[in-house]
């Protein structure tokens, strides 16, 4: 009974393990899926209950043709394993592989149902146990010298002479391989069906005195699967504390649960029999609710702490980065970026270079001052990494993605030139700003994909930095004192200067962006995209000083990124929204508007994300609307894009269009008394006369004169005059 039950519990936990396992591992396009081995293993254990409890039951024929077909599965489960094993990690099958399989399907349902002998008779008796009569496959004297049984042949052909030239083979090519992550991971699925073995070999010896035993004899194959999914999950190179760690954790998170739970379970069983058998299933199912429910919490809270702890710096990284200050030098800002490197990952050296006129790189930062103080920049290679969006390059990737196979050998030269195993590009847009280069970890590992996911959650925080020490690097330019309001300055120049200016006969812009003390998260941003469509940004992101400076160039940067990606407006927005949840600084928001106008409709499209005020002056009606509409703040919701809605307003000759941040409307007087909407569109119609550039400087000028104090807050306003020539 208590076998019938482990079986049944097995093919549920393979079961549940087969949805965690699709949900999570990431392979790609592994013919022979690693959740299609699971299932089909679960099949067997549940045949493998069914089968038992048919003999129990004495319906004898119907036991003997499950108990064919359970091992006629285990030989098919052992050649599909073979087969992952020598696809692994995702070569395609090919034709002679394909015909390996079939013959090899074919010899074990011959063996199983046609050898006379091979397969006679199946019982199960309280006194002997499960019994499987199989006859010799020699006679006569090679019967002393071969002395093996049909059901003992089959067994070492699928479970030992297959397993073990497709274990050969995977060596070799582990040996070929250039990926030292990918080498260790396929001996990771080679070692699975060695554990195998040893586990099969033990079963055989338990079974010479209990011969139940057998009917779990399945078990074997468990170790595959279990390695096979580490070799897929797996993404560091193993040191010896990693190697003994991964060790302690198998065996605390399996053997003891797998082992505790059969001893268990044989013990009731001894106990109580079949004559009681309600409290036996009620003891067994309260057994294997302490075995695989409290049980892992337990050793849960043991891995939490000390040795057997995950290595995740996540927490800890991104507190020492952001607590990097930006009021010292250059070398003082990228010495503080390498501590924490060295200190969470083992970072050997870290070099800083910077882009000065996209044919050489300048040295900034070098942690060994043996680095060259400048290196040709091969754009081409640059052009590539951007155009895949690979901000973040290691030199695992380098080797083998085939997204890189066109300047692959370039692509190494300058990681060798670097001696370093990590790049990370500071690009804006499609430009290049500078280089980060991280060298070798002093542990021997890899950069892996848990370093790749934090380095790209918090690349703002090294983009600042990188965009710091470039803007820093001449002292001449920036002095000695206080460099935050000096680089805030810089940082708006380049806002402005890239700008795309519309020019078209059609419309006459304006705009005043005044930080209230010289540093500020305001910007306006016009984007071409074709002759007759510009979009517009405006808006302010939330926060104070050099971050808030800072995070509005990233995302300046980040919004004409995603322009080249896409062309949806409204997916555009929602975008935006993801990397300020994403990438930027915790707590970080913005509101403003996003707009595009289209010329050959007289049509504007807009977004409001939490705009204090949009406005449209129509001349026909000499009167100002708030065209507002329905909108939310970027960077709070995870899913912002059921909350979007695209308005449109069809522009007339002389209609005017204007969008400020809350800096216009909230600014208070010295009596306290608000600027306000009124004031705003007041001045609006005053001025309506005038161009573009003067409605603006004027409603800023109106704006003095109502605080009569110094500004608190910064102030930007977009003034668009559609002339409809």
């Amino acid at each position: 009974m208590s076998f019938i039950f482990l079986n049944i519990l097995l093919c549920l936990g393979l079961v549940v393990s087969a949805f965690v396992v699709d949900r999570k591992t990431n392979e790609s396009h592994i013919n022979g899926s690693i959740v299609n081995l699971i299932l089909m293993l679960a099949i067997i254990f549940f045949s493998m209950a069914l089968t038992i409890g048919l003999c129990l039951r004495g319906v004898k024929q119907f036991s003997l043709i499950l108990g064919r077909v359970t091992f006629m599965f285990m030989g098919w489960f052992s050649v599909l394993s073979c087969e992952y094993l020598c696809l692994y990690p995702g070569r395609k099958r090919n034709g002679v592989l394909k015909l390996t399989r079939a013959v090899l399907f074919f010899i074990a349902f011959y063996i199983i149902f046609f050898v006379p002998n091979a397969f006679t008779t199946i019982s199960v008796t309280k006194r002997n146990g499960l019994q499987i009569a199989s006859g010799l496959v020699f006679r006569g004297s090679l019967s002393r010298v071969f002395p093996f049984s049909w059901l003992a042949f089959y067994n070492l052909i699928y479970r030992f002479v297959i397993p073990l030239f497709a274990c050969l083979m995977v060596l070799v090519r582990a040996e070929m391989n250039k990926s030292k992550l990918v080498m260790q991971n396929m001996i990771f699925a080679v070692l699975g069906m060695v554990f195998s073995w040893i586990c099969f070999r033990y079963m055989n010896m338990i079974i010479v005195h209990n011969s139940n035993v057998l009917t779990i004899t399945a078990i074997g194959y468990i170790p595959q699967l279990l390695m096979y999914n580490k070799a897929n999950t797996n993404e560091e190179i193993l040191d010896f504390p990693m190697f003994m760690r991964t060790i302690v954790k198998f065996i605390l998170n399996y053997i003891i649960p797998i082992a505790l739970l059969g001893g268990i379970l044989f013990c009731l069983d001894s106990v109580f029999g079949a004559k009681q058998i309600y409290v036996l299933c009620a003891l067994y199912f309260l057994s294997s609710l302490f075995v695989f429910i409290v049980l892992p919490k337990i050793f849960k809270n043991l891995t939490k702490h000390g040795f057997l702890r995950d290595k995740k710096y996540e927490r800890n990284f991104e507190r020492d980065l952001s607590s990097i200050k930006f009021d010292s030098s250059a070398q003082e800002v990228a010495g503080s970026i390498f501590s924490v490197f060295q200190k969470y990952l083992g970072t050997t050296e870290m070099k800083v270079y910077i882009n000065s006129n996209n044919e050489n790189l300048d040295l900034a930062y070098d942690s060994t001052n043996t680095a060259e103080a400048s290196m040709p920049l091969d754009m081409g290679v640059i052009d590539v990494l951007l155009n895949n969006h690979r901000q973040v390059v290691f030199r695992e990737y380098a080797e083998v993605s085939t997204q890189v196979t066109i300047i692959r050998k370039r692509l190494l030269d300058m990681f060798e030139k670097l001696n370093c195993d990590a790049l990370i590009l500071l690009n804006e847009g499609r430009s290049l700003a500078g280089i980060i280069s991280l060298g070798k970890k002093s542990s021997g590992n890899i950069y892996n994909e848990y370093d790749y996911a934090m380095f790209n959650k918090y690349y703002s925080n090294l983009f600042v930095a990188g965009y710091f020490i470039k803007n820093i690097i001449n002292e001449n330019v920036v002095g000695t004192v206080n460099r935050e309001i000096r680089m805030s300055g810089q940082i708006i120049t380049s806002i402005q200067e890239n700008m795309d200016i519309i020019k078209s006969s059609k419309v006459d812009i304006g705009y005043r962006m005044i930080p209230a003390h010289n540093i500020g998260g305001e910007f306006i941003d016009l984007i071409r995209l074709t002759e007759t469509r510009h979009i517009f940004v405006i808006g302010a992101l939330s926060g104070k000083g050099i971050s808030a400076s800072m995070g509005m160039v990233i995302l300046k940067s980040i919004i004409r990124t995603f322009l080249t990606e896409t062309k949806d407006f409204k997916l555009l927005v929602s975008k935006v929204n993801n990397f300020i949840r994403e990438s930027l600084p915790k707590g970080t928001f913005f509101a403003g508007t996003f707009g595009m106008f289209d010329f050959a409709t007289d049509t504007m499209y807009y977004i409001n994300c939490g705009s204090p005020a949009l406005f449209v002056y129509t001349r026909a009606y000499n009167n100002v609307i708030e065209v507002q509409g329905e909108g939310h703040v970027l960077g709070f919701v995870k899913d912002v894009l059921p909350y979007l809605t695209v308005k449109k307003v069809k522009l007339s000759p002389n209609d005017i269009v204007m969008s400020c941040t809350d800096g216009l409307i909230e600014t208070r007087s010295l009596h306290g008394d608000v600027f306000g909407k009124e004031r705003a569109y007041a001045g609006l119609l005053e001025n309506s006369g005038f161009s573009a550039d003067k409605m603006a400087q004027f409603t800023y000028e109106s704006l003095i004169e109502f605080t009569s104090k110094e500004l608190d807050n910064d102030i930007t306003i977009l003034i668009i005059k559609y002339l409809g020539k």
